[in-house]
């Protein structure tokens, strides 16, 4: 059986990209705040952040 699939606005995958982006919260912080698996808030920041994220969810600003 498929587990529901959770549905999130834009503007909330936007200020949990935002607070990643501050450098002050991790991907297992915002995840277990926030409710929202560690890998669906990897994705949302690969797709919505200037910054990239390797696959081991470290930060790696261009200059």
């Amino acid at each position: 059986m498929a587990k529901n699939q959770k549905k999130y606005t834009q503007e909330f995958k936007q200020q949990i990209v935002d607070l990643y982006n501050t450098g002050n919260y991790s991907f297992p912080q915002l995840s277990s705040e926030y409710g929202v698996a560690k890998s669906t808030i990897l994705n949302w920041v690969r797709n919505l952040s200037p910054i990239q994220v390797s696959e081991t969810g470290k930060r790696a600003y261009h200059l």
